[in-house]
């Protein structure tokens, strides 16, 4: 079986990073992306899930979700929202733009791994 493939997009280096190693670690192949513009330069249809940040320079992540479920060849990748908008408005908009989670900063990097098997899991076939 292939190694799935996740994709982090958020702007904060060090998150990303302890992100990144901890994913790694539990046998992920993991890339980071610091803007929704430099994922836009990758191949996203490659990847088995995007941990996203909505709060990012000029494609907001909210805009790049948009991108990506208007988009045939990645319209099924799941999405998780990791980001500190945390009010109920932004869960609600965030889930009905199609993430399959949504999770609030500051977060543990237990609970972001637990939720990324658990949507792997539900979507992988």
């Amino acid at each position: 079986m292939a190694t799935e493939r996740i994709l982090i997009v958020d702007d904060e280096e060090t998150l990303c990073e302890v992100l990144q190693l901890n994913l790694e670690n539990e046998g992920y192949d993991v890339d980071i992306a610091f803007s929704a513009e430099q994922a836009l330069t990758l191949d996203l249809s490659k990847y088995s899930l995007i941990l996203l940040d909505i709060m990012m320079g000029e494609i907001s992540g909210i805009r790049l979700a948009r991108m990506l479920k208007a988009d045939v060849s990645t319209s099924d990748i799941p999405i998780i929202f990791c980001t500190a908008r945390d009010s109920e408005d932004d869960m609600v908009k965030g889930l009905n733009l199609g993430a399959d989670d949504y999770i609030t900063k500051p977060y543990s990097v237990r609970n972001v791994i637990a939720r990324v098997k658990t949507v792997l899991r539900r979507t992988s076939s």
